[in-house]
């Protein structure tokens, strides 16, 4: 006998029916998932689009506010730089401001007066390869393959509006960047020894010299420093928690958390990070008084109480190389991040496990921390074959 499952079909068909029901007059479901939702108004048609049903009836009702206040642009007159506009709006709140803030920045320098200003159903794929060439002749091909990624995003979403039936950087290949030199060979520079210790001991008459010494006992970021509060010193478990950074927003810098959550780390307190947080304390409590001291207080701040930026340092760390110039010593300009290079090499030529690294530097992979900081190693191979040898000594009997 033939079981014929009707049920489970029937049930399949009315499950379909009361999806249909649910969606409002005009909502269809299109073939790539995403909603549509069509309407009039004045004898016109138009059409709102999104990932659901709600946000399609959401864009609906912002679009008639929108052409009832004379505001909105027919998708086939709409620019790029307008269309951009509007989905730097919707993105607030989405994603983290200085997320936003780089993207803003690459969209203005690289393709508000380039591709900005044509229709977007105008933009051709030869366009976009033609400019990624442009860039290709004075920037590294790193950096252009992120900026053009971050131009197929937003070309992606205004075919998720419906504004374009296809993104036309989608196929625009990455350059090749085989041949670019590494970070660990450019901007990655550590202190010799010999260049550590006569900066410091130059240094020790300045106001930032807790904050040079924290720097390169820590390895932590300038931002992550200048958000660090006494709070965060945990004398109990003897640790720092790193679990915020600084953000600049019009102007001004603001407490936000870390970018990744590799970021948020605890630091162990040893004997010389001890020693410059004690200094850095007796200069707080003797030139701002014991309010600077309480625990939601910044631990590290400008002598005019100021925040501590790249800047700050910059300035007086030019100014301790002009004098030791002076004396006959010429060390190359550095920046704040030479600190965080020569904490990472110090750890390492002292034996420090990558790994440890890593998790002390915050970074998001081991990978990273290796392309950065191998260079090192060859330094200290010699070193590990030899305990390598005394052992196997030892196991031969020798």
């Amino acid at each position: 006998m033939v079981r014929v499952l009707l049920p489970c079909s029937t049930t399949g068909r009315r499950k379909a029916a009361d999806n249909m029901a649910r969606l409002a007059a005009g909502v269809r479901k299109r073939s790539d998932g995403t909603f549509e939702k069509r309407f009039t108004v004045d004898g016109k048609r138009y059409s709102s689009y999104g990932k659901t049903a709600k946000e399609c009836e959401k864009k609906e009702r912002e679009l008639r506010q929108q052409i009832e206040a004379g505001l909105y642009v027919e998708n086939r007159n709409l620019t790029l730089n307008q269309f951009y506009e509007e989905w730097k709006k919707s993105r607030v709140g989405v994603v983290k401001e200085r997320t936003e803030i780089s993207v803003d920045i690459t969209y203005q320098t690289h393709f508000r007066d380039t591709l900005g200003k044509k229709k977007i159903r105008d933009i051709e794929k030869r366009e976009i390869v033609q400019l990624q060439q442009e860039l290709a002749k004075k920037l590294k091909p790193t950096s252009v393959n992120q900026y053009m990624t971050k131009l197929k995003s937003l070309l992606a979403a205004a075919v998720e509006e419906g504004i374009i039936a296809k993104n036309p950087a989608a196929g625009v290949k990455p350059l090749r960047t085989d041949g670019c030199t590494k970070a660990s060979e450019t901007i990655h520079r550590a202190l010799t020894r010999e260049e550590q210790e006569a900066f410091l001991q130059e240094a020790e008459s300045e106001w930032l010299y807790p904050f040079f010494l924290f720097s390169l006992c820590t390895g932590m970021r300038i931002l992550e420093i200048g958000a660090l509060e006494w709070g965060d010193l945990d004398y109990i478990n003897n640790v720092i928690h790193v679990s915020k950074t600084l953000s600049r927003r019009n102007g001004y810098y603001e407490v936000t958390t870390p970018k990744s959550k590799t970021s948020i780390r605890d630091i162990p307190i040893n004997e010389p990070i001890r020693q410059a947080i004690k200094l850095q304390r007796d200069n707080m409590l003797m030139v701002f008084g014991s309010s600077s001291l309480k625990m939601s207080e910044r631990v590290f701040l400008s002598l005019r109480k100021k925040q501590l930026d790249s800047a700050v340092a910059k300035q007086t760390i030019e100014k301790i190389l002009k004098r030791l110039d002076k004396k006959g010593v010429c060390i190359e300009p550095f920046a704040h991040h030479a600190f965080r290079d020569t904490f990472a090499t110090r750890y390492l030529e002292e034996g420090g496990n990558m790994q440890t690294l890593k998790t002390l530097l915050g970074h998001a992979s081991l990978a990273m921390t290796a392309d950065l900081y191998a260079h090192v190693l060859p330094t200290t191979k010699r070193q590990e074959m030899e305990l390598v040898q005394n052992a196997f000594t030892r196991a031969a009997g020798g």
